[in-house]
């Protein structure tokens, strides 16, 4: 218990903070202009990238899950890592392929729950 209470100190709070906002974009522009940079990466000619993309693909594809049962996986991966625009698109896409509110949010607490402190901001 006493290292619950050391973890609640004013300090240690600043210090989450300071790191979470570093990693963070500041708004929606923010995010739409990072995806007009990968964009632009993808169609550089290297192919990295465009073998990047081909693994994406793969592994959305129908198998042992379907694409609706690894959507909500990819959101709580993206939460974790603080990635919002891929749970931007991962919420955009769960819910497209009939994803009830409820499953994102159980995705979402299942990520919390897991991942921590990073998801406050859902």
């Amino acid at each position: 218990m006493e290292g619950l209470r050391a973890s609640s100190r004013p300090s240690d709070q600043t210090q989450l903070k300071q790191n979470t906002e570093a990693d963070t974009f500041e708004s929606i522009e923010a995010i739409k202009e990072a995806r007009i940079f990968n964009l632009r990466m993808f169609h550089s000619g290297a192919s990295t990238f465009r073998d990047f993309e081909v693994l994406e693909v793969d592994a959305f594809q129908d198998g042992a899950l379907d694409q609706k049962s690894k959507e909500p996986i990819a959101l709580g991966i993206s939460i974790c890592h603080g990635r919002y625009g891929c749970v931007e698109y991962h919420v955009s896409r769960a819910s497209g392929l009939g994803a009830s509110r409820r499953e994102i949010r159980e995705a979402t607490a299942v990520a919390l729950a897991l991942g921590g402190g990073v998801v406050k901001w859902l």
